[in-house]
């Protein structure tokens, strides 16, 4: 699970940000935060603010840091020229900052363990990269160093075949790769191994304008083969129910085997429509972009309910009915449906959810530009000079209202 997410300099975003997934002590919705040794973890979080304030930036901003953590074992190994290879896009509006480098940084809970990893970075050189270790406790514990490294590599109090590993590791890695993605790649050590697979498994969806518009060929390949090729006869007859619930009209999903672009035979999905006790097998493409949305995003929603993880979605709400946007969110915050701990962290510009009775104050998030400058704040410490923000208040009111800031229309400083 997330626990927090940093980067500062990163497109419109100067100055440090701090996307914390971590409960603070307010009451709300205390049955639907996840527990770990005594930790409470928002399973959902959802991000405001108006056209062109920051949000798609701060999508960006994650996707970006795995992106250069994964890219090479996506592509086999082999390291991509510099010129089609940038890790860091900086604040472009402030002559200093555009020459000053880039930091990412997460922070991830895997069993039971907090792991911190990080690295500072210009367009095409890492400049240092680290990973620290402690057990998530609500109690202080000693936060240990596993690596650090800048021009030297330093390794921490690590038992002899971590040690190895990292030191085999950092004899291969240039000012060009990472050292977690050396491990990853090697796929040696355990421990290690696992904080790489998370950013491999953790999936960030942006939807940037009408993306979505002719791309029912990658939907149809991408549920063709979730359906084919998942084991778990549940989570595929969970996905095909909810499809059916929220689209009464398609009775079913089939697969169907059809050859791709560079010549590979694969499964590819059609739904089936019921008429006059007739079957009709349609093609995604005379779908509505609607429901080709749904059927795409649907497969990530169910994927991660069923093996955990982190799932980032920009522009949820675009083309979706706001009843099934709510239905979304109560399935993250909802312990039978989401009994392995999986958040969500979208974007959206319908206020449907932006109300108490479906999300805490710490789970509402809230981006700004003012001055070219984007900042980044929870409503939970949103404080107007009124001593912050009530439970019960009618949040999306007041948000309309401009009283959070992050609306349109606003005089810049």
């Amino acid at each position: 699970m997330l626990l927090q997410f940093k980067f500062s300099n990163f497109r419109c975003f100067a100055e440090e940000v701090t996307f914390d997934m971590a409960a603070t002590s307010i009451k709300e919705h205390k049955y639907s935060l996840i527990d770990c040794n005594g930790v409470n973890i928002l399973p959902i979080a959802a991000v405001y603010g108006a056209n062109a304030s920051g949000k798609s930036s701060f999508f960006m901003a994650i996707e970006r840091m795995k992106s250069v953590v994964v890219q090479r074992f996506l592509d086999g190994g082999t390291l991509p020229e510099a010129s089609k290879r940038s890790f860091s896009i900086p604040f472009m509006f402030q002559s200093k900052l555009s020459s000053t480098p880039t930091s990412y940084e997460v922070s991830i809970l895997i069993d039971g363990y907090q792991y911190k990893y990080g690295f500072t970075c210009t367009s095409e050189t890492i400049l240092k990269e680290y990973l620290y270790k402690k057990k998530l406790s609500k109690n202080p514990t000693v936060e240990k160093m596993i690596f650090k490294r800048n021009n030297s590599v330093f390794i921490g109090d690590v038992n002899q075949k971590m040690r190895d590993e990292l030191l085999y590791c950092a004899s291969r890695k240039s000012n060009k790769t990472l050292l977690l993605t050396e491990i990853g790649l090697r796929e040696k050590e355990p421990e290690l191994c696992s904080i790489f697979e998370w950013f491999l498994g953790m999936n960030v969806t942006i939807f940037n304008g009408n993306e979505f518009l002719g791309s029912n060929a990658v939907s149809q390949f991408l549920v063709g083969e979730f359906i084919s090729k998942t084991n778990n006869n549940d989570i595929v007859n969970n996905y095909i129910s909810f499809i059916r619930e929220i689209d009464p009209s398609i009775y079913g999903i089939k697969t169907i085997t059809a050859t791709n672009p560079d010549g590979e035979i694969v499964k590819i999905a059609q739904t089936v429509h019921l008429v006059n006790g007739k079957k009709y097998d349609v093609p995604f493409e005379l779908e509505s972009e609607g429901t080709n949305k749904l059927l795409y995003i649907s497969v990530l929603i169910f994927l991660v309910l069923e093996i955990g993880g982190t799932l980032f979605i920009d522009e949820f709400d675009s083309k979706i009915h706001p009843l099934i946007l709510r239905r979304i969110v109560q399935m993250f915050k909802d312990k039978k449906s989401n009994s392995k701990g999986a958040q969500l962290v979208f974007s959206a510009h319908n206020i449907i959810c932006l109300d108490s009775s479906d999300l805490r104050r710490d789970e509402i998030w809230f981006v700004e530009k003012l001055n070219h400058k984007s900042t980044m704040y929870s409503l939970v410490d949103f404080d107007d000079g009124e001593g912050g923000v009530r439970s019960d208040l009618s949040f999306g009111k007041h948000y309309l209202s401009g009283r959070f800031g992050a609306v349109p229309f606003q005089e810049e400083g």
